[in-house]
């Protein structure tokens, strides 16, 4: 029997970008999750090993067991800050937890669909007195997350139970957030940054922000780049529980948004995906690392992800610390929240583009630099970090920095997180040149 997470190294992508890439490993195997991660985990050099075990420390470290979410065991963002389980938080913390205890990353899914709205969407955050906020979601990252978990441990039955309300969450921002009347997604509700989880970003600067009126919407890289990973884990999904035509209809609605985002929000005189205003098609107001979404989503031409790798590497941009806006923003704070500092996940998504993409050099440089980070602020692992000096900012044991602490040693040269959106266009061109 090969271990869960070994196996993965066995499964090839898909040559085309529009098929499916092969199941995941059997049940059988993923009963030895957790026995490869302690092996794996006492492999790794004296830094990386310190660092794991307090990414796994931490996320055990915020477990609650709460009447708000009973009856399940919920992990908190980070326990002195935000007591609560919150939407994207929860999804993330379940890819980091999946690797030793499926059945506890499983939970923190269950817990946010149990509490599914009427029109689809999924709370906000449930408080730990059990206050629910719904004025606002979050990214749907859900259905990539489920895809995950499954693949390290699969779960057809689980799969089964929650296709449909992964179905209603995409409608809901089908419905509510443009993609239907627009064909490209917005964030909105109350407030676009709540909405987007990068709440005051200088990407919501003039107007955006707590816009009321959907006229005054940015149509957002990376919730397109998300939605277009939740159409792929749903034809993952459906593939695994035997829904054919769901198949078909799910790649066929990631391709077609993926020839939208690609049609509608480059901009070839800067090099980059951009926010875009939905009426007046104005860019937005920062350059941000959603421009490298594409990349990870695998969905950038070779062409744009070298034009994009050249931003990558300038200093004035985004070297070396993928903070979220360009270091030349006006108004870049390096420790202003989200106007500057490096988010571990944001910046995961983009350098993990970069390396998928062939940039390896570049994407370990910019690697180590964020994982060197987490590694000197041996106190803890931070909700962000100065993007110029890397010291640790925000609310402390931090969960889904733990998570991204996590998929930047074990998750790096694979395809464990990517593997769903078939190869990269690079990957098919060279395969075709055979």
């Amino acid at each position: 029997m090969i271990p869960l997470v070994v196996a993965h190294f066995t499964i090839c992508l898909a040559v085309q970008v529009g098929s499916l890439p092969p199941v995941g490993p059997t049940a059988g195997e993923s009963k030895l999750a957790e026995a490869w991660y302690l092996r794996a985990s006492r492999r790794l050099p004296g830094a990386e090993s310190a660092l794991v075990k307090r990414a796994q420390s931490t996320l055990l470290g915020n477990l609650v067991t709460g009447t708000a979410w009973a009856p399940y065991q919920g992990i908190m963002p980070a326990l002195g800050t935000y007591r609560g389980v919150w939407n994207w938080d929860s999804a993330f913390h379940s890819v980091g937890l999946a690797l030793w205890d499926p059945k506890l990353a499983r939970d923190q899914i269950r817990i946010l669909f149990d509490k599914q709205l009427p029109t689809g969407a999924l709370p906000d955050v449930i408080f730990e007195d059990g206050r629910i906020v719904t004025d606002f979601t979050k990214p749907p990252v859900m259905g990539w997350a489920i895809a995950v978990v499954d693949r390290r441990s699969p779960d057809a039955d689980f799969l089964k139970s929650i296709y449909p309300k992964l179905i209603r969450l995409g409608e809901f921002f089908e419905q509510h957030r443009g993609g239907d009347k627009d064909g490209l997604f917005f964030y909105g509700g109350a407030h676009a940054g709540m909405d987007s989880g990068w709440d005051n970003a200088i990407r919501w600067d003039g107007g955006y922000i707590d816009s009321k009126p959907d006229e005054k919407r940015l149509w957002a890289v990376d919730l397109n780049c998300y939605m277009v990973s939740h159409y792929r884990s749903l034809a993952i999904i459906a593939r695994r529980i035997g829904d054919r035509v769901g198949v078909k209809k799910w790649v066929g609605k990631a391709e077609k948004l993926a020839k939208q985002i690609n049609d509608r929000l480059w901009d070839d005189a800067i090099g980059a995906y951009v926010d875009r205003d939905r009426v007046t098609h104005a860019n937005g107001p920062a350059l941000s690392p959603v421009a490298f979404m594409p990349l990870f989503a695998h969905i950038a031409p070779p062409d744009r992800a070298a034009r994009l790798a050249k931003l990558a590497a300038d200093p004035t941009k985004f070297y070396p610390g993928m903070p979220c806006a360009a270091y030349d923003t006006p108004g870049f704070d390096s420790k202003g929240y989200w106007r500057g500092p490096t988010w571990v996940n944001v910046a995961f998504f983009a350098i993990k583009g970069l390396r998928d993409y062939g940039y390896s050099d570049l994407a370990d440089m910019m690697r180590s630099k964020v994982v060197g980070w987490m590694e000197q602020n041996e106190d803890s692992l931070y909700e962000y970090y100065d993007s110029r000096s890397g010291k640790g900012l925000g609310a402390r044991d931090y969960g889904w920095t733990s998570t991204f602490a996590l998929s930047f040693v074990f998750d790096w040269k694979n395809d464990h997180l990517t593997w769903l959106f078939g190869a990269t266009p690079k990957d098919k061109a060279a395969d075709d040149s055979r």
